[in-house]
């Protein structure tokens, strides 16, 4: 793999020198600062890594189904991540429940591409489309439970999510007038819950701190 890294104060120079040195090819680029204010920007062909991201998923997702194929490109909103996309008819098997086993995938695909790469590489596994059905799901009803909340104005738990899927709710809800977000208990017990503001009174709106 064709890693190359240049040192110095300016990384936006750093970077094009870069590029200029992979002659216009796609790269994935890694930004870091020490203590000293020098910037380390560190680069790959993105063809390389995708290639080896395909090769490992292919490994990994054989053992579950020895007819799966794995495709992999950037992902459309996060260009510097990589979507790998698996294909098979028995989805289910690489789901599991609430997408665990996708979730399982996916850790050690990346845990293993970057240990390769020797950077952490950013990707994100799925297949039949379940990222975004799921996250369509919980966001509709993350919408109903916050319609509930504002008529009575109790508390509602959202059960059996996984940490991901309560970062989303957590992130949705961060900027809401007088609505946030709590996760309570630990482990597989662990539960996120929306609940009023404890600064919001429901007939006059935000109470002054004193």
């Amino acid at each position: 793999m064709d890693k190359r890294v240049l040192i110095g104060p300016e990384p936006e120079r750093l970077e094009a020198e870069l590029r200029g040195q992979f002659a216009g090819l796609d790269l994935l680029l890694w930004r870091t600062q020490d203590a000293d204010g020098m910037f380390s920007v560190s680069a790959v062909p993105a063809h390389q890594v995708y290639e080896l991201i395909e090769a490992m998923a292919l490994k990994i997702c054989r053992v579950i189904d020895r007819y799966s194929q794995v495709r992999v490109r950037p992902e459309q909103d996060e260009p510097a991540r990589a979507l790998v996309i698996i294909r098979s008819r028995q989805p289910a098997l690489f789901i599991g429940r609430h997408g665990q086993t996708l979730d399982a995938i996916e850790f050690i695909l990346n845990l293993v591409v970057s240990q390769r790469v020797g950077l952490r590489v950013q990707l994100t596994a799925d297949i039949d489309q379940y990222r975004k059905k799921r996250m369509g799901f919980l966001d509709a009803l993350m919408r109903r439970m916050v319609r509930e909340i504002e008529q009575d104005h109790r508390e509602r738990p959202l059960p059996g999510l996984l940490p991901r899927e309560r970062r989303h709710v957590h992130t949705q809800l961060s900027n809401h007038p007088y609505l946030t977000t709590e996760s309570r208990g630990r482990g597989h017990r662990r539960t996120l819950y929306i609940l009023p503001r404890k600064d919001f009174d429901a007939a006059g709106g935000l109470n002054e701190r004193r």
